[in-house]
């Protein structure tokens, strides 16, 4: 089976955006990847995405919120309709398929590469934590990856902190053997 690629234009005030849509052979979208006719590509080519891993520094501040802050993604509807809710309790609309969202970050400002709510959606399919938006599940062996992965990732900070205990338990003791001198 493969997969079916479209670029798509659409009119955003007096630009034109360029989108290149991915297509699952079962018609869902895979990929999705907007950008404005204005740009060059090596000023594309400088944001980086949610699935990449620059730095916190590197990160424009709705990808950090993206990553960092609490949300709740669920798939709602298949074709890309996902249920996101945030830190602050509230429950919005994300559609990946035409990249919008019902937050008022999204509607009032409409930002380049979309609200946090849109990029942690993203995320969370590309890392396979929801299903896809076409309804399916990512591979189990992957899942099972990237849980393995994480676990290790989990134990060796286990390790570190344990041994940073270690000293500063030792530091202590010194410290308190020569205060009672």
């Amino acid at each position: 089976m493969i997969e079916r690629t479209d670029i798509v234009e659409t009119e955003n005030g007096d630009e034109t955006d360029h989108e290149e849509r991915v297509y699952s052979p079962d018609g869902g979208v895979v990929a999705s990847n907007l950008t404005p006719a204005a740009s060059t590509p090596t000023e594309a080519g400088q944001q980086p995405t949610i699935d990449e891993d620059p730095s916190q520094e590197t990160l424009e501040p709705r990808t950090k919120r993206a990553r960092t802050e609490e949300m709740d993604v669920s798939l709602l509807q298949k074709g890309g309709i996902y249920e996101v809710k945030s830190e602050s309790g509230n429950i919005y609309e994300v559609d990946v398929a035409s990249e919008t969202c019902t937050c008022p970050d999204f509607s009032k400002r409409n930002p380049s590469g979309g609200c946090k709510h849109l990029r942690r959606t993203d995320l969370e399919i590309r890392s396979g934590n929801v299903p896809r938006p076409d309804g399916r599940l990512p591979e189990t062996t992957d899942v099972v990856e990237q849980l393995s992965t994480e676990i290790r990732q989990l134990n060796q900070e286990i390790e570190e902190r344990e041994d940073r205990r270690q000293t500063l338990a030792a530091t202590v003791a010194v410290i308190e053997e020569l205060s009672s001198q």
